[in-house]
């Protein structure tokens, strides 16, 4: 699952980085757009699941935050000057003042888009996953001491905080200056899609879910189903797209029930269009894919020519050649920066998890 998010954000960048004629990237862009956010929104979703579902009872919270910074910081700092690099090639201008920000993952905090797009774009959502990560021991411990038959009260409380988000932000931060092509300005777009806390909220609702189906409280939805209403959410998002609602809102709670459905399938053992080898090992490059992907597509469209388009086929030719490059630069990233790192520092896990009440073998029976 999370190589095809990663894909949907690297079709975004794809269709609005200038490789199709004006009018074809006119036609895309609310699809680019609306599936580039789906992809980010899954990613903090999962990140609160995926941490939840596989915390270790014991470990202490300073060896779960080396695990967590081992895991984003090594192939962050790599790709960081990678970009560095990349940008005096080009001839941009790079002011290092406003650069170290993003090289520490703090440059979301203020609603300033010459901090936020720094050096490589994406790295802003890693801004998030930080405090994510930081914040997990204690958020997860006050999720523990909700009872397992308020938890799914608790997820309705956190998806109408995530849908009243946006009309907080349209009464109270300014409108002004619009976004080019939307409708909400750099503070709107700011508070609901790159500010650390909001976007935690998405995180809690990852940790509300696992804890769902760990204590034995999932419903009796499959994939499938799932799979279905986060399509007719995502018709949704784009109906809404370019205000504000259109941002996560409508995807966040979809999204949540269609992790939670895979990873019951997965446990126990039905099928799944996800689990098979290539894709898993597609989603274990797919953070080094994450952080790649715009750098290969946005200066290899500088070095084809910077106002250069193409027509329809050329441009799905390049495309594909150029996911073609990410996904070896990505493999490249994990075998010999990531994974030596993960194996040099991150230590062993203290305790392993706890197998899941479904998962335990039956009662023999006479």
């Amino acid at each position: 699952m999370r190589f095809v998010a990663a894909f949907l954000v690297f079709v975004c960048h794809a269709c609005v980085l200038g490789y199709f004629h004006p009018d074809v990237a006119a036609s895309l862009q609310t699809y680019a757009f609306t599936s580039g956010w789906l992809g980010v929104e899954f990613f903090f979703v999962l990140s609160g699941f995926v941490l939840t579902w596989s915390v270790s009872e014991g470990e202490s919270r300073t060896r779960m935050w080396r695990r967590r910074l081992v895991k984003v910081y090594p192939n962050h700092v790599v790709t960081w000057f990678a970009a560095l690099a990349l940008a005096i090639w080009a001839g941009q201008s790079v002011d290092l003042v406003k650069a170290l920000p993003s090289l520490l993952l703090v440059h979301t905090w203020l609603p300033r888009a010459d901090l936020i797009i720094s050096i490589n774009v994406v790295t802003w959502s890693l801004a998030c996953d930080l405090l994510f990560y930081l914040a997990f021991p204690f958020l997860y411990g006050l999720v523990r001491r909700i009872p397992a038959e308020r938890l799914w009260t608790a997820v309705a409380a956190v998806v109408a905080v995530i849908a009243v988000l946006p009309a907080v932000a349209l009464a109270v931060l300014p409108g002004t200056p619009a976004l080019p092509g939307q409708e909400m300005s750099l503070t709107q777009n700011w508070f609901l899609v790159s500010f650390p806390p909001t976007r935690a909220l998405d995180f809690v609702l990852g940790i509300l879910m696992a804890r769902i189906v760990v204590t034995g409280r999932w419903i009796r939805l499959g994939w499938a189903p799932a799979l279905l209403i986060l399509v007719a959410a995502f018709g949704l998002q784009m109906y809404l797209w370019p205000t504000v609602y259109g941002l996560t809102a409508p995807v966040a709670l979809p999204l949540a029930l269609l992790i939670a459905a895979v990873a019951v399938a997965d446990h126990r053992g039905r099928f799944s269009p996800f689990r098979s080898r290539v894709l898993i090992r597609l989603g274990e490059i797919s953070y080094a894919s994450y952080l790649v992907h715009f750098l290969v597509l946005s200066y290899s469209h500088i070095a084809f020519g910077a106002d250069r388009t193409w027509d329809t086929p050329s441009a799905l030719f390049l495309v594909t050649a150029l996911f073609g490059v990410t996904t070896l630069l990505a493999w490249l990233l994990t075998r010999f920066v990531e994974e030596p790192a993960m194996r040099a520092w991150a230590g062993a896990r203290a305790v392993r998890p706890a197998p899941l009440p479904e998962a335990r073998s039956p009662e023999p029976t006479t």
